[in-house]
């Protein structure tokens, strides 16, 4: 068992050590934190405590970049084999199953552990500069960690049981969300509780109902940080939340170790998917009809975005969000509050848009790149240009109904055409700037990606996105007060549309190449 397992790791961190892409993501992450340096330098004079201002944005940062790398690798330990087809000669090979469960799965838990590692000076930097403890730096080091682990083993769970990379994917991160909801709803019960009692002069009730509550409030890293960073903090590094992520991730190795060989018995899956257009005819389907005068725009847009259903489904989930965040501002705030529904709204669907024009677009040419059918595509008496510009077009038709109703949504809403003038005027033409390169970046970026890596193109895509906008943020506070923003609008225009202009030459580019090989 050992033998494979050393050998399977070995590879693995042969392939990390010698893999382009994992040292530029390290030295775009260090680049971001040597941004937000500068910028705690810049605002501390103001402000004070440049310190805690900086090791904020390190800690914000590592958990982002932990949490698309949990995404984007974790969940793909095993489905990547299974995807080759090399699973079964594993097996065939004498590996045990827990052999195949460890050697995968320590490449990538090395990976994530090496990125908080190249930070630890920063962090001790931090300290020097004032309003960080020794002490504080040990609990987020630990904090971090533990996350790490937990994500480690479901993402290993989840890329045991899921037929594909994409579904694991999926799996991770629906776990992600109910990792962050669960002790979010509880804390917001506790609190909402205690608030009721106050409110009515009544004595604090300490039942386990509501100790329980507290303290599954007290699991999930994103609220221990904001505990963590609070002036003041004395508290043992090895709370609640780094004990029950620890635990958690040894629960879900076991869980893949016992699951592994039910999960397994067919190791070749399918690794495109059809959206809802089925694949076995004698299951309950959504017929596409037939091709369209152009069959590439026909193709892709059934299934790649899903087609007709796909378009019905998006936008239940847009309206769905709509009025969940209307309900929420009508019910628990209070009279005069309830028109400011509209700014999380638009928070939100521009976040969903932007990732879903990303997945669909990293979607359609992994797909041919991953069945190599580019050659293929690419000898048809079709220029290429025409060919994957058709492949796109047909992905964004699905993607339609998103971008729709958030334009609906601004445009009739007096305080939504208000909100959007207001961010792109005057001297809050920064939060604009970060909103319009995040829409326009992500799937341009994300179309990219899916040319150079097989698995994780979206994730890599946000990570470089929310890099890019966080950098070009503290560039532009920087520079602010020298140029006014009458020069910086028109400079990010030139620079957000050179980027486009870049990318879609480099898309080009990279699929005659491919095509070629």
């Amino acid at each position: 068992m050992f033998n494979g397992t050393f050998a399977l790791l070995e590879r693995s961190l042969r392939i990390d050590v010698r893999s382009r892409t994992t040292h530029l993501v390290r030295l775009a992450l260090m680049g971001t934190i040597y941004f937000a340096m500068c910028s705690a330098i810049t605002t501390g004079v103001v402000l004070g405590a440049p310190g805690l201002f900086f090791f904020t944005w390190i800690a914000v940062l590592d958990v982002a970049f932990i949490t698309l790398l949990g995404i984007g690798f974790f969940s793909s330990t095993i489905t990547e084999e299974k995807e080759e087809d090399t699973l079964g000669l594993m097996l065939m090979a004498g590996i045990s199953p827990l052999g195949i469960l460890l050697g995968k799965s320590v490449g990538p838990l090395w990976q994530a552990l090496v990125l908080v590692a190249i930070q630890y000076p920063f962090m001790l930097l931090a300290v020097t500069m004032g309003g960080v403890s020794q002490l504080q730096v040990l609990a987020v080091v630990v904090a971090l960690l533990s996350y790490i682990l937990f994500l480690a083993g479901f993402g290993l769970f989840c890329s045991t049981i899921a037929p594909f990379n994409r579904k694991a994917a999926t799996y991770v991160t629906l776990g992600i969300v109910l990792y962050f909801a669960i002790p979010g709803i509880s804390k917001w019960m506790v609190w909402e509780h205690t608030r009721w009692l106050v409110k009515y002069g009544q004595a604090h009730e300490s039942s386990i109902v509501w100790r329980n509550l507290e303290s599954i409030g007290t699991t999930c890293i994103f609220l221990q940080l904001k505990e963590i960073l609070s002036t003041g903090f004395n508290r043992s590094a090895f709370s609640l939340q780094v004990v029950s992520n620890v635990v958690a991730g040894i629960f879900w190795l076991a869980m893949s170790w016992l699951f592994f060989g039910l999960a397994t018995r067919d190791p070749s899956a399918h690794t495109t998917s059809r959206g809802l257009v089925a694949v076995h005819r004698e299951s309950f389907h959504y017929p596409a009809g037939r091709a369209w005068t152009n069959p590439f725009v026909w193709k892709d847009f059934y299934f790649v975005s899903g087609g007709i259903w796909m378009i019905g489904l998006r936008s239940i989930y847009y309206f769905s969000l709509i009025l969940g965040v209307y309900l929420y501002y009508v019910i628990f705030l209070p009279r005069p509050g309830i028109e400011i529904w509209i700014e999380p709204c638009l928070i939100f669907t521009s976040f969903s848009v932007s990732v879903d024009a990303g997945l669909l677009l990293s979607r359609s040419l992994q797909d041919e790149i991953r069945g190599q059918m580019i050659s293929s595509l690419l000898m048809l008496p079709r220029s290429s240009v025409a060919l994957i510009y058709s492949k796109l077009a047909g992905a964004l038709l699905g993607w339609l109904p998103g971008p729709l109703i958030e334009l609906v949504l601004t445009c009739t809403n007096e305080r939504g055409h208000r909100d959007l003038w207001w961010l792109f005027s005057g001297v809050n033409y920064g939060a604009g700037y970060c909103i319009a390169m995040w829409f326009i970046m992500l799937p341009h970026v994300a179309a990219l990606t899916s040319t150079y890596v097989r698995w994780g193109a979206v994730p890599i895509a946000i990570g470089l996105c929310f890099g890019g906008v966080f950098a070009g943020e503290m560039v532009q506070s920087v520079f602010l007060q020298y140029l006014g923003p009458q020069v910086l609008i028109p400079m990010n225009a030139i620079v957000m549309v050179s980027i486009c202009v870049a990318c879609h030459i480099i898309v080009l580019i990279r699929t005659q190449a491919l095509a070629a090989r």
